[in-house]
C-alpha cells in the first residue's frame, strides 16, 4: 500500500478504487438477481436484503466521490476550512452507509442460509446469528452517528468525540467476528448434510470466500492508529476509506457468490433447496398441486351434494389408492381431473 500511493495527493487512488469495485458489485448483484429470475420466476428476501446493500454501497461511493472533489486525498495544509468541513461531512455520511450496507448483506448471507435446510436447530442457528448482527449494527451505526458531541457529531477534527482509536478499532474487530460467526454457520450446514466427503468439500467452497472479507479487515486494522493519531487526516485516512470500499465490494461479492447459476444448480441437483422458491417441476410443487386439486374436487363434491338430493356417491378408496400408488403418475392427475368433470 505504501508505495502506491506514495507522492502529494491520494485522491485519483481513492476515486478510481470506490468506482471500480461499485461496477463490481453493480455487476455481481446483477448476474445474481437475472440468476434468480431465470431459474425461480422470483426474488426472494435475500435478495431483497442485498439490493438495499447495493444501493447503500452505492450511496456511499458518491459520497466519498463528493469527500475528494473537496479536497479529500491532499494534504490537510492545503484544503481550506470551508472544504475540511465538507470533507469531514461526506466522510461521516459515508461510513454510516458503509456499516448499514455491511448489515444488509450479512443479513442477506443469514437468511440464504436459514432457507438451505428444513433442520429446525439450523434454523434456530440462524436466527441467533441474525439477532446478533441486528444488535451489532445498532451499536456501531448509532455509536458512529454520536461519536462526537452534538450538533456536529461529523467534526471529527474539532469536536468534543470520545476514543476514536479504540471505537475503530472495535467497529473492525466486531466486523471480523460476526463474518466469523457466518462462516461458521455455514459450516455447521454443511456438517449436519448427509453425503459424501467430496460434495461437502464442494459446498463448502461456496461460502470459503466469505474469509476474504476478515482477511481484508485485518489488513484494515494496521492502517487505524495511522490514519487517526494524526495532524493531517485529509491525506492519512485514505488507506482506511479504501478498505472500507474494499471491504463493502467483498461483503457483497461473497453474498452473490453462492447464488450464481452454477452453484444453484449444483445445489439442487444434490437435493439442497432455496426457502420460498420452487420449480414447476420440483416434487414439493406436484404434491402440493396434486393437494390442491384433491381438495378442490372433495369442496366441489359437498357444494353438489347440498343441492342436489339426487348426487351419485364417489368410490374414497379409489381417490386412496390412486394417491398411494401413483402419486408422481401424469395418469393419477388425469384421473383425479376426470371425476372432477363428472361432478361438475
Amino acid at each position: 500500500m505504501g508505495t502506491r500511493f506514495k507522492g502529494d495527493t491520494k485522491d485519483p487512488a481513492v476515486n478510481v478504487t470506490t468506482w471500480v469495485l461499485l461496477v463490481t458489485i453493480i455487476f455481481s448483484v446483477s448476474a445474481r438477481l437475472v440468476t434468480k429470475i431465470r431459474l425461480f420466476k422470483r426474488l426472494t428476501t435475500d435478495d431483497l436484503l442485498i439490493i438495499a446493500s447495493l444501493v447503500l454501497g452505492i450511496g456511499q461511493s458518491i459520497a466519498v466521490s463528493l469527500a475528494v472533489g473537496s479536497g479529500y486525498g491532499k494534504h490537510s495544509k492545503d484544503v481550506s476550512s470551508a472544504d475540511m468541513e465538507q470533507v469531514m461531512k461526506n466522510l461521516f455520511a459515508a461510513s454510516l452507509l458503509y456499516l448499514s450496507s455491511l448489515t444488509f448483506s450479512k443479513l442477506s448471507l443469514v437468511v440464504f442460509i436459514r432457507g438451505l435446510t428444513p433442520s429446525a436447530k439450523d434454523k434456530w442457528l440462524a436466527r441467533g446469528v441474525e439477532a446478533i448482527v441486528y444488535a451489532w449494527a445498532v451499536i456501531v451505526i448509532f455509536g458512529t452517528a454520536f461519536e462526537c458531541s452534538l450538533p456536529h457529531t461529523w467534526d471529527f477534527q474539532n469536536g468534543q468525540c470520545f476514543n476514536l482509536l479504540a471505537w475503530r478499532y472495535f467497529v473492525a474487530i466486531s466486523n471480523i467476528v460476526t463474518d466469523l460467526l457466518i462462516f461458521t454457520q455455514a459450516m455447521i450446514l454443511i456438517s449436519s448434510i448427509q453425503t459424501t466427503l467430496g460434495q461437502r468439500l464442494a459446498f463448502a467452497g461456496i461460502f470459503l470466500p466469505r474469509l476474504f472479507v476478515t482477511v481484508a479487515t485485518i489488513v484494515e486494522l494496521a492502517f487505524i492508529k495511522k490514519a487517526t493519531k494524526t495532524n493531517d487526516p485529509a491525506f492519512q485516512m485514505c488507506e482506511i476509506t479504501i478498505f472500507e470500499v474494499l471491504i463493502q465490494c467483498l461483503s457483497i461479492v461473497t453474498a452473490c457468490w453462492g447464488q450464481l447459476n452454477p452453484f444453484l444448480s449444483w445445489m439442487r441437483s444434490n437435493g439442497l433447496r432455496l426457502d420460498g422458491v420452487e420449480e414447476p417441476t420440483s416434487w414439493s410443487y406436484k404434491m402440493r398441486s396434486q393437494s390442491q386439486v384433491q381438495s378442490e374436487s372433495r369442496d366441489h363434491e359437498a357444494k353438489f351434494e347440498s343441492h342436489e338430493n339426487f348426487a351419485f356417491p364417489i368410490p374414497q378408496d379409489q381417490i386412496l389408492v390412486t394417491q398411494d400408488w401413483e402419486v408422481d403418475s401424469q395418469s393419477s392427475q388425469a384421473h383425479i381431473m376426470g371425476e372432477s368433470e363428472i361432478q361438475s
